[in-house]
């Protein structure tokens, strides 16, 4: 395996991804990362997931342009794309910022590609693509300068492959339980301003992406709204000369994350009417034409 390093400090997002990869394999017996693709005829389940996932994926082998051999898989997460993608014949090379996840992809190419450990906005050039697949991670993506970049990485008449959840305005007054994505009008700003670069397809997937955050929510209110209060109670319970003063002092200091904290995870507010109300899921298939 040929890998080139970066050192860079965990993140956030790097370190919920982790959490996410541990929790998958020990109790889904899956290691993928990516949002579920939810047909009518599937029942939204924990048990279904992996089965969900599985149709993610294979709805984006489904859309791979004709005449693509290449790919660079930009934050491939675990490297469960990439290894379908090499069973399939492609050749994969993989872009990933996260020292844990980079070993798990290592795991899965076994040498059978470059694993570029780093952003991708640091990404070496030299090495061109078929098509450069984001799948999940173009939220993470700085969206400014981004055509003038793929076409460093891309072969001419190259492609650009992006699945993604995308910010939208609402009109409904309730605040988004959800962060990341760039605004859609944004992105389709900075599509038409590039001039060589054509949308071949665009399919949006909210309706079956949505029901991903069913299952969150079910299991932040089974599980993470219980061991909260149980925490709280004994902590009041038994620490009553610590915990008084400690409440008040984080309601002094920290109240507005606190309050932002108990939306976003304990409120019951990440749901899929909240996510249809702020975000859309979109599928683009985009093609370089050369000027």
């Amino acid at each position: 395996m040929n890998r080139s390093n970066k050192k860079s400090n965990p993140s956030s997002q790097a370190i919920g991804l982790r959490i996410a990869n541990i929790c998958g394999r020990y109790l889904l017996h899956t290691d993928h990362l990516h949002y579920g693709f939810w047909p009518e005829d599937l029942p939204v389940s924990l048990e279904n997931l992996p089965r969900a996932q599985d149709l993610y994926s294979q709805f984006l082998c489904d859309h791979l342009p004709e005449g693509v051999t290449t790919i660079l898989d930009v934050g491939c997460g675990t490297g469960h794309n990439a290894e379908l993608l090499l069973e399939r014949g492609y050749q994969v090379d993989c872009v990933s910022p996260s020292p844990y996840l980079s070993e798990v992809t290592e795991s899965k190419l076994k040498g059978r590609g470059h694993l570029y450990n780093c952003i991708f906005e640091e990404l070496p050039e030299g090495k061109k693509y078929d098509m450069l697949l984001f799948s999940e991670s173009f939220q993470y993506i700085q969206l400014d300068g981004i055509f003038e970049r793929f076409k460093k990485y891309l072969n001419p008449g190259g492609a650009v492959m992006i699945a993604d959840f995308f910010r939208i305005e609402s009109n409904s007054g309730r605040k988004s339980a959800m962060g990341g994505g760039h605004r859609l009008s944004r992105f389709r700003e900075r599509l038409a301003e590039a001039g060589e670069f054509r949308q071949i397809e665009e399919i949006d997937i909210t309706e079956n992406t949505a029901p991903n955050m069913q299952l969150v929510d079910e299991t932040l209110q089974q599980v993470a709204v219980p061991i909260r209060d149980m925490v709280l109670d004994e902590f009041s319970s038994n620490y009553k000369l610590l915990y008084t003063p400690t409440r008040w002092l984080a309601k002094l200091f920290f109240r507005k994350k606190l309050e932002k904290l108990e939306y976003k995870y304990f409120s019951g507010a990440r749901n899929p009417e909240n996510f249809k109300e702020h975000k859309r899921y979109m599928f683009f298939l985009l093609r370089h034409i050369p000027a």
